[in-house]
């Protein structure tokens, strides 16, 4: 039997994943009394750099190739393999799309909408379907039908499910739904670094972005593998960063602020 504590946590990791983006765009939509570009186009760059490239191409196409899996075989390697490469897809989609498509959009704001659209669909698709698809599982190994799951579906499949479900703990599944906050305030964080970069031209920006996208997600892979940390060290660390690209957000407010005020005193000045 699945504890009800863990079908709790289950439940909010859930409510936390919708909120953060489907919440949040109601919420933008009603208080702007407009569906928010930034945010659409968030939403669409994460699912098209990550969900219809990138995944797809770390799934299927690489595992075939042989010096992938000798990095595969090195925590170092590919860990800082795969958070380059979500760097690059990640931030590269956010150049073109405030450079190319949001034109108009080049506000505090329009980075924030952006960030909450690119970091609300990441949380729905990768944590919100993980967590349903376990909450359906524990609910029926505890009713007794998922032995009508596996024979329904393939008995792999079913088992992996199955060994998820048995092995959760409340606090990692608590954990899911609380991670993703704190990704989402490293995508707004991330989204108003490279929109600063595309406002003053400057192609740097993109690139303290990249690194800083590497820098959070390679130890995710290489903690665990070379330090033996665990779930909560994890969470520490995904916070840390968090709290310093939080930071940045609230100091970027001004930043803006300054930099659109003094762009105006020159134009008017002129």
């Amino acid at each position: 039997m699945i504890s009800q504590d863990i079908i709790i946590s289950l439940s909010i990791s859930i409510a936390i994943c919708f909120l953060v983006s489907i919440g949040s765009f109601v919420y933008f939509t009603i208080k702007d009394k407009r569906v928010p570009k930034s945010f659409i186009v968030g939403s669409l760059v994460f699912f098209i750099s990550q969900i219809l490239i990138r995944i797809p191409i770390l799934t299927y196409v690489l595992p075939n190739m042989m010096w992938f899996i000798k990095i595969s075989n090195n925590p170092y390697l590919y860990g800082i393999f795969l958070g380059l490469t979500a760097g690059i897809f990640e931030e590269v989609g956010r150049f073109i799309a405030f450079k190319y498509i949001l034109k108009k959009n080049y506000q505090w704001i329009d980075g924030i909408y952006y960030g909450f659209g690119h970091g609300g669909i990441e949380a729905l698709l990768i944590t919100g379907v993980s967590c349903l698809n376990l909450l359906v599982g524990c609910i029926m190994i505890n009713n007794g039908t998922f032995d009508a799951l596996i024979s329904s579906s393939s008995t792999v499949t079913g088992q992996v499910l199955y060994n998820q479900c048995i092995n959760l703990t409340s606090t990692s599944a608590l954990l899911g739904g609380i991670e993703r906050i704190f990704a989402m305030i490293i995508q707004i964080g991330l989204s108003l670094i490279v929109l600063y970069g595309v406002r003053n031209r400057k192609i740097i920006y993109l690139f303290v972005a990249i690194l800083i996208h590497t820098l959070v997600n390679a130890p995710i892979v290489i903690l665990p593998q070379l330090f033996n940390v665990g779930t909560i060290g994890l969470e520490i660390y995904i916070f840390i960063c968090a709290l310093v690209l939080g930071v940045f957000i609230l100091y970027s407010k001004k930043l803006y602020k300054k930099e659109t005020d003094f762009k105006f005193y020159n134009k008017k000045g002129r």
